[in-house]
């Protein structure tokens, strides 16, 4: 869950007014569309956008499924270069599409350059102030429950979008922008909500009041 040497490139700009007196415009809602891309698990699909809806409050739509973009396809290691679906997603599915943020959503297995390593596996990557994310469940999926694959999927899910929303990693263990630190067993630690800071971050900055939680009610959104 780490973020690409393009995602550290994406400024956030925040015009500020001058006039005491104005009040600020308020914030269009914020609608998330979930894009199936390639492979992926059909029985997850709902249980991310319940997930999305559980913690941020935004809406969630269903886009029709899309093959992987040939692009992004790295042939020496037979998986997905996920900066490369980032600029599918931006280019090919946003546009016109009437969504906030688009969310890939695959189980193909999905990588990007960390260094020293020029193909580093990964869980998902989302740009940072941008309008793009996207998430693999193969890594969250291997060897384990289907409950606990879905967890793992939908904290990815969650931690991806706090980048689209603005937020770097440097989360506190236990926050939702905690880094993974290139191991899976990093997330099943992780209640999967938000620290009070994080949350204050998105309400600030987008202008939204999201929902509150003390402890992440999992039965309702792992069953319809």
């Amino acid at each position: 869950m780490r973020r690409s040497a393009a995602a550290t490139a994406i400024a956030v700009v925040v015009a500020v007014t001058t006039l005491a007196t104005a009040r600020p415009a308020a914030a269009a809602p914020t609608t998330v569309c979930v894009v199936p891309l390639g492979k992926f698990d059909a029985k997850l699909v709902p249980i991310i956008q319940r997930g999305i809806a559980y913690i941020y409050g935004f809406e969630t739509r269903l886009l029709p499924a899309r093959a992987m973009p040939a692009a992004a396809f790295y042939k020496p290691r037979k998986r997905w270069r996920a900066d490369a679906i980032l600029s599918f997603l931006n280019d090919s599915v946003l546009p016109g599409s009437g969504c906030s943020i688009v969310m890939g959503f695959t189980r193909e297995d999905i990588s990007t350059t960390k260094p020293p390593f020029e193909d580093w596996g990964i869980l998902g990557l989302g740009q940072i102030g941008g309008t793009a994310s996207v998430v693999s469940s193969f890594r969250a999926s291997r060897g384990v429950a289907r409950s606990k694959a879905a967890m793992r999927t939908v904290k990815v899910v969650n931690h991806e979008l706090g980048h689209v929303l603005g937020m770097d990693h440097g989360g506190e263990p236990g926050c939702v922008m905690n880094d993974a630190a290139g191991t899976v067993k990093t997330i099943d630690k992780e209640p999967g909500l938000l620290c009070p800071n994080e949350r204050s971050f998105v309400e600030d900055h987008h202008e939204i009041v999201i929902p509150t939680h003390t402890r992440f009610e999992w039965p309702l959104v792992l069953s319809p």
